[in-house]
C-alpha cells in the first residue's frame, strides 16, 4: 500500500493535543502482562495476489460462502476538520467488492454504474462512513451512517435500514444479469438515524447501541446528538415484505454515561441458570471505551447490553471495576467464549490508544492525544461479571513507509474463518479449537506512520490471525455406579483450570450438564442420576485466566 499525501496529523482524530480535560475516570486500568491465557496469538501479513483489493477503512462487510463482500466506507486516510478536507465526498466508497482470499479472486462494481439501478440517495447512503451492520443469514442490515447528499447538497447522517441480499449482490457484482436494485430495499425512518454506534441482536430484537445523529459538514468542537441508549426493533422473516414490525420500535437507555460513540461494540455469551440447574448459554453484547465524555475525554467503564435493552455498568468508583485505556476505538476485534470456564474473550486488534507499553522497558506510557498503535489486547469477562483486559504479546507486524512504522487496526474490520465453529455471530467456539488454527483475518482500516501528528491513508493490507489452545492436560474420568446414578470423578484436576460435564444423546450434540467447577485442591465429582436410554458423558476443560 501507498500512502496518499499527508491529509492531516493524526493527533486531531480526536481532539486537539491537550485539550482532553478529563476522562470518565481519573484511574486507568494498565493491562496485565504475563499471566496465564488460554490461547496464544499470532499475526502476520498475507498476500492476495493476483487478487485486485480496495484501501478502505470504516467499511461495512460480511462474508458469503468464504467471500467477503464489502461496501461503504473510505478510500483516503482520516478525515479532515474545516472545508472540503472534512468528508471530502471525492474519497466515499461508491464501490462493491468481493473477495475469495482461498482462490486470491476479486470482482468490483460501481453501485451508481451501470446495471446499479439504485436512487442516488440509495447510492449515497450505502457509501457512507461508520454504518452499523449486521449480517442475518443470507441479508446484511446496513443502518445511518455519515456521508455527503447529493440530494440535499450537505453531509448528514442517513435514516436509513437497508436490508441487501447477499447471494444476490454477489452475483450482481460477478456480472449476472440482475441489476443491484434488485437485492437492496431500504426503509427511511428518523429512528435509524445514527452513525458512529453498533448494531447486534439478542433473541429476535436487533439493538442499535449508542452512536450519535450528526448534521451537516464536520467542524471541530461541534457535537452531534448522541442516542445515549439503545434503539431496539425487529424486523420481517425473510422471503417476507422487508419491513419493521409494527410496535417494535422501542428505545431505552438515556443515560450521560452512554454518550458514546466510534468504540467496540460486540456480541457476548454467558451462562444463565435455569431453573433444572443446568447452564444454558444467553446472549449479550458488550460496549467497550469509546469517545467523547463531555469533558473530551475517553469512556473507560464497560457497558453489558441484554434482552430487552437492559443497560448494565460497574460502579466506576469500585476498585475491581475495568477503567480501559487501551484500544479506545473501534478497531478489528473477534470473540471467544469457553464452555468450560464461562469466560468472554474479546481480542482487539491495534487501533487508537490512550496507554501504550514501551517495547524495551514494559513500562505504560499514557498520551491524552490518543496516539495509533500497533499492539494488541484482549479483554476478558470473567463468570462473575468481572472484566479484566491482558496485553497480548502478538502485534501487527513491522511494516515500514518512508521508513516510518505503519500503525494499523484503527476501523478495520475483522473477518472470522468459515472452517472455524461460531457459537453465535463474531463469537468463536474456543474450547472446540484444536492446535493451531487460523481464525480469521484483518483487512482493511486505518493506518498511520505515527502515533500523533504523522499522515494517514486507507489500508488494503491482509492480516492473517492464527490462535494455539493452550489447554490443562485432559483430565482422566473415573466412573462408578451407586445404585441411583453414575458417579463421575477427576481426582487430580489441574490448578487453574476449570471443568465442565457435558451431555450427548448421539455423540455429535453436545450440552451442559451442569454449571463449570474450577479446580481446587480436592477431587472433582458429579453425580448423574438414572434417566433411562442410553446417554453419553465427557469432561471439559479449559484453563482459567489469571494475571
Amino acid at each position: 500500500m501507498n500512502l496518499p499525501p499527508p491529509i492531516l496529523p493524526a493527533a486531531v482524530l480526536l481532539t486537539a493535543p491537550g485539550a482532553f480535560a478529563q476522562h470518565q475516570t481519573a484511574t486507568l486500568d494498565e493491562p496485565h502482562t504475563g499471566g496465564a491465557l488460554p490461547y496464544s496469538i499470532e499475526i502476520r501479513e498475507v498476500s492476495l495476489a493476483p487478487a485486485a483489493v480496495p484501501n478502505l477503512h470504516s467499511a461495512a462487510a460480511a462474508i458469503w460462502e468464504g467471500q467477503w463482500v464489502l461496501l461503504a466506507g473510505r478510500t483516503n486516510g482520516l478525515h479532515g476538520m474545516t472545508g472540503r478536507n472534512a468528508f471530502d465526498p471525492v474519497f466515499e466508497n461508491r464501490e462493491v467488492w468481493v473477495i475469495d482470499p482461498e482462490a486470491k479472486q476479486s470482482w468490483s462494481r460501481q453501485l451508481d454504474g451501470p446495471g446499479g439501478g439504485l436512487t442516488t440517495d440509495q447510492v449515497d447512503s450505502l457509501s457512507s462512513v461508520n454504518t452499523q451492520f449486521y449480517q442475518d443469514g443470507t441479508r446484511l442490515l446496513v443502518v445511518g451512517g455519515y456521508g455527503y447528499s447529493r440530494t440535499a447538497a450537505d453531509h448528514r447522517t442517513y435514516a436509513t435500514l437497508t436490508a441487501i441480499d447477499l447471494p444476490g449482490l454477489v452475483g450482481w457484482v460477478k456480472g449476472d444479469a440482475s441489476s443491484a436494485a434488485d437485492h437492496v430495499e431500504q426503509i427511511s425512518d428518523s429512528f435509524f438515524q445514527v452513525t458512529g454506534g453498533g448494531l447486534e441482536r439478542i433473541g429476535d430484537e436487533f439493538q442499535l447501541v449508542f452512536g450519535q445523529n450528526y448534521p451537516g459538514r464536520y467542524r471541530p468542537n461541534f457535537n452531534g446528538t448522541y442516542t445515549q441508549g439503545v434503539r431496539r426493533f425487529r424486523i420481517s422473516a425473510p422471503g417476507a415484505p422487508f419491513a419493521v414490525l409494527p410496535g417494535s420500535k422501542l428505545q431505552s437507555g438515556g443515560d450521560s454515561a452512554y454518550r458514546r460513540r466510534d468504540l467496540n461494540i460486540a456480541p457476548m455469551l454467558e451462562y444463565s441458570s435455569p431453573a433444572n440447574g443446568a447452564p444454558a448459554i444467553a446472549e449479550a453484547a458488550v460496549a467497550l471505551s469509546g469517545v467523547f465524555t463531555t469533558s473530551n475525554g475517553v469512556w473507560t467503564i464497560p457497558v453489558t447490553v441484554r434482552g430487552g435493552g437492559s443497560l448494565s455498568m460497574p460502579d466506576p468508583l469500585d476498585a475491581a471495576t475495568l477503567k480501559q485505556a487501551f484500544q479506545i476505538y473501534h478497531c478489528a476485534k473477534i470473540g471467544l467464549f469457553h464452555r468450560a470456564t464461562g469466560e468472554m474473550h474479546f481480542l482487539l486488534f491495534g487501533g487508537i490508544t490512550v496507554l501504550e507499553r514501551d517495547a524495551v522497558s514494559g513500562v505504560w506510557n499514557r498520551d491524552d492525544n490518543a496516539p495509533f498503535t500497533n499492539q494488541c489486547g484482549t479483554v476478558v469477562r470473567h463468570p462473575d461479571g468481572r472484566f479484566e483486559q491482558y496485553f497480548l504479546p502478538a502485534r501487527f507486524p513491522v511494516i515500514l513507509s518512508g521508513g516510518k512504522e505503519l500503525r494499523f487496526g484503527a476501523n478495520a474490520e475483522f473477518l472470522p474463518s468459515p472452517q472455524v465453529g461460531q457459537l453465535t455471530r463474531n463469537v468463536l467456539d474456543l474450547a472446540a479449537i484444536e492446535g493451531r488454527t487460523v481464525i480469521g483475518h484483518i483487512f482493511g482500516g486505518l493506518a498511520a506512520d505515527a502515533g500523533n501528528d504523522g499522515n494517514t491513508g486507507s489500508s488494503g493490507r491482509v492480516f492473517e490471525v492464527a490462535l494455539t489452545p493452550l489447554p490443562p492436560a485432559a483430565p482422566r474420568l473415573d466412573i462408578a455406579h451407586d445404585g441411583e446414578g453414575l458417579i463421575l470423578v477427576v481426582e487430580q484436576p489441574e490448578a487453574g483450570s476449570s471443568y465442565l460435564l457435558e451431555e450427548s444423546l448421539d455423540l455429535v450434540n453436545w450440552a451442559a450438564a451442569a454449571t463449570p467447577v474450577a479446580a481446587g485442591a480436592e477431587p472433582l465429582s458429579w453425580t448423574v442420576p438414572e434417566q433411562g436410554g442410553r446417554r453419553f458423558y465427557r469432561i471439559l476443560a479449559g484453563t482459567v485466566s489469571q494475571p
